[in-house]
């Protein structure tokens, strides 16, 4: 009997220490919520540095710390000064200054909140229950630091994708800074906190065309049909013309037009077409559609024609919209309308979260590959995929031409005028390597740039294969 009532003693003693613990856990647990939520309020900044002091790592597919908390407490940023000021529009800063990134989207986890209770008792009771999980992204940080050195400070956006998962491997927005500029808010460049990749609304300028290419071979209308380009002649009164072709390129077919990108071509396809079939073709490659990942939302891709009058169709119709009509999209879109091309069709869903890493060691990997976003039939795509090779083999994309790769692309210059009224014109190249072992996809964008982007996305395709 003795031993008995010794046996229960023991036995609540031990229920009655689990129990302190269990309610220890979930009133620590309660505070930190609490904590959080000032903080992410503005309210109480100093209680959420002191909440990062155990906060989880963010870290790249190639295990390079992105952001970590150290013994003393303190967030830091990449030990790279230049892959932190590379990675800052996607890592982002604790203060949530810059609110659309992983600090701020996936800080609950990163700070160890909403876990289920079972799972936070037993961290509680192995002394790890204050401490965050940590995230690895798809991120290559090589590739991070190679777009952004060759970015060089001017403003702009440069994307790489692996086609084939969606993997985002490189995502990089120009201007930047590093992420202690932003804890501290001083030294910060105009525009330097945009997230240019993913929220950029750019015209896409002579890259529609692969839109209006598309519409043309999903038509009745025949493919062999030659146009005379006449230059800087308008195509018809106030429609295109070569702006800085005087002579024109004289009668092209449609492999000379997207080689030379053609804007009289493409002009006159798009009055045979209409606005209907170009707006369709748009819209089987994402366009209108919001794209939505690892809680990050891509700025809506838009395009809306209407037949104002004949000449704006002709300009829309080579993605420079006029009047009301409205075409734009962002960086990483224009990546994925490549991949698209490239992956016989199927538009993969992009993802930037690999997996997530708990204090127990525990890995989770995130449920978000080979989702569908769009598709188009595998002959289209064949077909465009030989039209894009022109461009790079021959035509005006040549400077993207990696040796070893088979690459195929499509270069545009977008041109708008600005608030002052002044005209602002973009370089842009959207591209791919055609090869099965490299499958990758490449957005560059350059503002206040007429040339550039088709070199650097080539250097892009062959660092991110060949380093």
């Amino acid at each position: 009997m003795k031993q008995l009532r010794n046996n229960i003693k023991s036995f609540l003693l031990i229920f009655l220490s689990l129990f302190v613990l269990f309610t220890a856990g979930v009133i620590l647990q309660s505070q930190r919520a609490r904590t959080t939520l000032l903080a992410s309020s503005g309210e109480n900044r100093a209680a959420l540095a002191q909440r990062y002091s155990q906060a989880g790592s963010i870290l790249s597919a190639d295990g390079v710390l992105l952001a970590s908390s150290d013994a003393d407490g303190k967030r830091n940023y990449s030990s790279d000064s230049q892959l932190a000021e590379a990675a800052l529009h996607v890592v982002g800063d604790y203060t949530h200054n810059i609110s659309y990134t992983v600090e701020s989207l996936w800080q609950n986890e990163l700070l160890g909140e909403g876990r289920p209770l079972a799972e936070q008792f037993l961290l509680d009771i192995q002394g790890q229950g204050l401490q965050g999980n940590n995230i690895v992204l798809s991120l290559r940080s090589d590739l991070m630091k190679t777009a952004y050195e060759l970015l060089s400070n001017r403003k702009g956006a440069a994307v790489v994708i692996n086609y084939k998962t969606g993997a985002i491997l490189a995502s990089v927005s120009s201007p930047s800074v590093h992420p202690d500029q932003v804890v501290a808010w001083k030294d910060i460049p105009d525009t330097s906190l945009f997230n240019r990749a993913f929220l950029g609304e750019y015209l896409p300028g002579s890259t529609f065309k692969i839109i209006t290419a598309s519409a043309l071979l999903q038509s009745n209308l025949s493919t062999e049909d030659t146009v005379m380009c006449q230059g800087s002649t308008p195509l018809i009164p106030g429609g295109v013309n070569e702006t800085h072709i005087n002579a024109g390129h004289g009668e092209v077919s449609l492999q000379e037009a997207m080689a030379q990108s053609c804007n009289h071509y493409f002009g006159y396809i798009g009055l045979e077409l209409g606005e209907q079939k170009i707006s369709k073709a748009a819209e089987q490659m994402a366009f209108n559609k919001t794209i939505e990942f690892d809680r990050f939302t891509l700025s809506k891709s838009q395009c809306t024609i209407g037949r104002e009058d004949d000449a704006a169709l002709t300009w829309a119709a080579i993605g420079q919209p006029a009047g009301k009509d409205i075409i734009q999209l962002s960086p990483l879109h224009l990546a994925m309308i490549s991949g698209m091309i490239a992956n016989n069709g199927r538009m993969t869903q992009a993802y930037l979260l690999e997996s997530m890493i708990y204090p127990s060691g525990k890995e989770s990997t995130f449920d978000n590959r080979g989702d569908l976003v769009a598709q188009i039939d595998p002959g289209l795509a064949q077909q465009l995929k030989d039209l894009l090779r022109q461009v790079v083999n021959s035509g005006t994309g040549v400077n993207a031409q990696v040796a070893g790769l088979d690459v195929c692309g499509k270069t545009g210059t977008a041109e708008v005028y600005n608030q002052e009224g002044e005209l602002i014109i973009s370089s842009l190249f959207t591209g791919f390597s055609n090869n099965q072992d490299y499958p990758f996809a490449v957005a560059v964008v350059l503002d206040d740039s007429t040339y550039g982007s088709s070199q650097i996305a080539g250097q892009l395709l062959a660092a991110a294969a060949y380093n």
